[in-house]
């Protein structure tokens, strides 16, 4: 026990470590005029999702695998995906309103990660039933 909450503190020194350098680094950047790219955004985002990943499970691989732990992901992913179901349509409602376009579709690519997220759940349901049978 003492081992998991030893290596618990190692890693989030290291995560928050990572993440003040990414901090200082965005600042600079950000003072000198350098605008925040792709791979920045990419950076904070897994950076973000890490810290919540480690607050959420720690180091016990077995808090996720009981019962309890499997019912907060399947909880948790089905959220999760309304939450981006919801977000992707907001997305390509707001595009079609700020950005006039010809078109009947609006903006093709987020059109279509909206039919994919639309589709991807009833599919991996499906299948996932099927196993079951």
């Amino acid at each position: 026990m003492k081992n998991v909450k030893n290596n618990y503190v190692w890693a989030a020194i290291i995560l928050l470590s990572c993440t003040f350098a990414l901090y200082t680094i965005y600042i600079t950047d950000f003072k000198d005029g350098v605008r925040l790219g792709v791979t920045g955004v990419i950076a904070i985002v897994l950076v973000i999702t890490t810290l919540c990943q480690l607050a959420t499970w720690g180091f016990d691989r077995e808090i996720q695998k009981d019962e309890m732990g499997k019912k907060i992901a399947t909880m948790s992913a089905k959220r999760s995906y309304h939450i981006l179901t919801m977000g992707l349509f907001i997305l390509w409602i707001l595009d079609r309103i700020i950005f006039v376009r010809k078109n009947d579709f609006g903006n093709i690519s987020l059109f279509a990660a909206l039919c994919l997220a639309l589709v991807i759940f009833p599919i991996v349901q499906f299948f996932s039933a099927r196993r079951y049978r």
